[in-house]
């Protein structure tokens, strides 16, 4: 596991195949996502090198139920001020109380998935706190909820128009400075929809749940991703 400074207020810990990020405000810290089980130490490592402790994390927000993403939410979630959100789509499945949907796979994802998948364990039941709706602003960090159902039901984006920033969860993805439709998806079609509400939100930052965060002058290549006349998909 790594933990790598995107900004002075911005760190990612990444914990393949997933990844988590912290936000620096001045209500707290905003943690979006966990990564998989175990990552709590870390994330709380990430904390303590900015002179924090486990009890500034007010919100965890996750993007959706997928082990690589809510694995350590229940680790998280024993921490002091937390408030977890999710999607009211995917809360249930965080929560332990139904199967989340299945994925339909192309026949290129196949492999790739057996190969990330491999020794990652089921995220345990987490509580969620507050369930999302598309377009809500979060209390005190100035976070729109974006619904990007389609990779899983209840997947969402965040945008913070004043800290610039963008976090995509996993409609999109990241690779080589190309921006792509994320892979492993249970609705290719409906994914492919939400990726186009990406193109309209400006940001000085660009977070992905897989992939390296795109900055300045690159953060472009979302936009142009967004708005092609076909959606990037080279494993559709």
């Amino acid at each position: 596991m790594e933990i790598v400074e995107l900004r002075a207020d911005l760190r990612m810990v990444v914990s393949p195949p997933g990844q988590a990020y912290l936000l620096r405000h001045s209500g707290g810290v905003l943690l979006v996502d966990t990564g998989r089980v175990g990552t709590g130490e870390v994330i709380a490592a990430a904390l303590r090198d900015w002179g924090l402790d486990r009890d500034a994390v007010t919100q965890l927000v996750l993007t959706h139920w997928h082990a690589d993403h809510a694995g350590a939410a229940a680790e998280v979630a024993g921490w002091p001020n937390v408030r977890v959100c999710a999607h009211r789509a995917d809360a249930p499945v965080i929560r332990g109380e139904r199967a989340g949907d299945e994925l339909v796979l192309t026949a290129a994802e196949r492999a790739l998935h057996a190969q990330v998948s491999q020794g990652l364990s089921d995220a345990p039941p987490a509580r969620v706190d507050h369930e999302l709706d598309d377009e809500e602003i979060l209390d005190g960090v100035g976070a729109r909820v974006v619904a990007t159902p389609g990779h899983t039901a209840g997947s969402i984006a965040l945008h913070l128009p004043e800290a610039g920033v963008l976090f995509t969860g996993d409609v999109a993805a990241e690779h080589d400075g190309a921006v792509l439709l994320g892979p492993f998806n249970c609705d290719r079609r409906q994914a492919a929809r939400s990726f186009r509400r990406l193109g309209g939100l400006p940001a000085d930052v660009v977070c992905f749940g897989h992939g390296r965060p795109l900055t300045g002058a690159a953060t472009e290549a979302l936009r142009q991703a967004a708005t092609a006349d076909t959606v990037p998909d080279p494993l559709g």
